[in-house]
């Protein structure tokens, strides 16, 4: 297998935080900024292996700001380690100041991702 870069994985992903994402202070669930998240993460990995992958762990993640209603969000993801048929993804949030367009970092997580086959048995992956 050949190794890979983490530029080949990256995976960006921007959306707007609409009513129904959000508490009733209006700002994004925390749930759903997770879910973001994990999408982003999940592409990045099987970009990564280019296998069926699945969540395994949530290694760390920081809620560092609010997202408040209206906020354009991205989500970016690379995987930052490969293991025998694990990868660590890498994740930034950014928020977008809707006056200036300059965006500021919101949140970081650490994922973890595990390639597996049909039957859901662990694979290698390229390191």
């Amino acid at each position: 297998m050949e190794a890979k870069t983490p530029k080949e994985s990256r995976t960006i992903m921007t959306d707007m935080v609409l009513p129904g994402e959000t508490n009733p202070i209006n700002n994004l669930f925390g749930g759903e900024l997770l879910a973001r998240m994990d999408r982003a993460a999940g592409i990045s990995a099987r970009r990564h292996s280019r296998r069926i992958v699945v969540t395994a762990s949530v290694n760390h993640v920081a809620f560092n700001r609010a997202i408040p209603l209206g906020s354009v969000v991205t989500v970016d993801a690379k995987v930052s380690r490969a293991f025998k048929s694990s990868m660590e993804i890498y994740i930034d949030v950014w928020i977008e100041d809707r006056e200036s367009g300059i965006k500021d970092k919101a949140n970081e997580a650490i994922y973890t991702f595990v390639a597996v086959d049909e039957t859901g048995r662990p694979v290698r992956v390229p390191n």
